[in-house]
Formats: structure tokens, C-alpha cells, sequence
């Protein structure tokens, strides 16, 4: 499995320590990929990669560079990393794939094949939804063999560089996905499942699921704390 994560320089330096050595936990055959903004790192485990020097990623920031985001809703800037790093390293990829993000610690050995297992036979994607707001795109299991595999992330992509999230409420990488998710399952091309069960209704379901045993994803202001407080699991670790 190829796990694909990116961070930036200042973030790296709050919380990437802790995802680096929470990777001793996962399986020694996960191949694991950083796409890292203003900083190298040389790791064996962890193949670095600049996000800078991805072509497509760098010209939409050079276009945008001028810009300054007055909510993160519209910090289309900073969201794009994650639609041209996923895009990067797996537009031609065939296997499974996993988007961690930085800010995901693993705390506790995860057994072989158990994040394989989350993603059921015949579905393209398993991630977090959230009824009423987007899908929480920390943990995003994706079986890249789907035929329309490429076909959806040039168009998570093109959103980006055609300009068209200009015309959408949020410009954020979930608010995109969850845009692709849903034409390409209109045009019955992909089918997706939901990691939440019955948490589809909570802000940080992957808090409350069965993963919170072995990963706790310290998003928003958990991002300094020792674990989110709502991942009873971490607490009693």
C-alpha cells in the first residue's frame, strides 16, 4: 500500500515529528511518500519529494501568489497541496493508496491488512463523510486499479486550474472531492464508502470509529494537544 502525505515547513515543525515516528507502527512493507513545502527530509522509511517541484502544483501557486485568504474556506492555496500531491504520485499508480494526513500520529501497531480491509470489494474510495458538511479528508482509502481512477483526478484537478472553483461556495481539497465524488457517482462510474457509520453526523468521526485505536488525527486546534479529546481509545492508551 502507498500512503501519500504532504506538509508544510511550519507545520512540520509543530507536529511532523510525531507522524514520522508513528510510522514504526505501520506494516514495513507500506510504502510511504512526503511531499514536503520548504524543508527536505531524509528519512529511509519515507521517500521525500518537494512539492515545489511539481510542475502542475507550482504553476497554479505562481498564478495565485498574490492572493491572500480572508477564511480557510477559501485558502485555495494552501488546499491545493493535497489535490496536486495526491494527483502526483498517483495519477499513474495502479494499487491501493491511502492519503495520512501530517498531523495523523499512529500510536499503536496496526495489524497487516487492516486498513485494506476498510475499503470494501468494488468501491473506488472509503473515506470519512460527514452529512452536512464535507468529507473529512485526513484518511482517504482509494483503489487506484478503478478504471475511472484517472479520469477522477483529472477532474479533481482541473477544478483547480481551470479556474471553476471560482464559481463554488468553498475552495477547499475536500470541497473538490466531494464535488468529483458525486458526478462520478451520478454517472454510476464509481462507488464510495462511508468510514463513519453511525458518527456521519459528528465533526471528527474518525475519533469515534475503530481506527481511533491505532491513529489519532490531531486536526484543527488538537494540533499542539497530546490527543483529541474525543478518541476515548488515545485517553486510555
Amino acid at each position: 500500500m502507498r500512503v501519500i502525505s504532504t506538509v508544510h515547513k511550519q507545520g512540520w515543525e509543530v507536529y511532523g515529528e510525531r507522524w514520522l515516528e508513528g510510522l514504526k507502527f505501520w506494516p514495513k512493507d507500506t510504502e510511504f511518500i512526503l511531499y514536503a513545502e520548504g524543508f527536505d527530509l531524509d528519512n529511509p522509511r519515507v521517500e521525500c519529494r518537494r512539492i515545489e517541484a511539481v510542475p502542475r502544483a507550482a504553476a497554479f501557486k505562481r498564478r495565485y501568489e498574490h492572493y491572500k485568504a480572508v477564511w480557510w474556506m477559501w485558502d485555495v492555496v494552501r488546499f491545493s497541496n493535497k489535490v496536486f500531491a495526491s494527483y502526483d504520485a498517483l495519477h499513474d499508480y495502479q494499487g491501493l493508496a491511502l492519503w495520512l494526513d501530517a498531523d495523523c500520529i499512529t500510536y499503536k501497531r496496526i495489524p497487516k491488512g487492516y486498513v485494506e480491509k476498510m475499503l470494501p470489494q468494488g468501491h473506488y474510495l472509503a473515506m470519512y463523510k460527514r452529512i452536512g458538511t464535507s468529507t473529512e479528508t485526513g484518511f482517504v482509502i482509494r483503489d487506484c486499479s478503478n478504471p475511472n481512477h484517472c479520469a477522477f483526478m483529472e477532474m479533481w484537478v482541473r477544478w483547480l486550474e481551470s479556474d471553476a472553483f471560482k464559481t463554488l461556495p468553498q475552495w477547499c481539497d475536500a470541497y473538490l472531492m466531494d464535488l468529483t465524488v458525486r458526478r462520478f457517482e451520478k454517472e454510476g462510474l464509481i462507488r464510495t464508502h462511508s468510514l463513519s457509520g453511525e458518527f456521519d453526523k459528528d465533526m471528527h468521526p474518525m475519533a469515534k470509529t475503530d481506527i481511533a485505536r491505532y491513529i489519532d488525527h490531531l486536526k484543527g486546534n488538537r494540533k499542539t494537544g497530546e490527543f483529541s479529546k474525543e478518541n476515548i481509545f488515545r485517553q486510555a492508551a
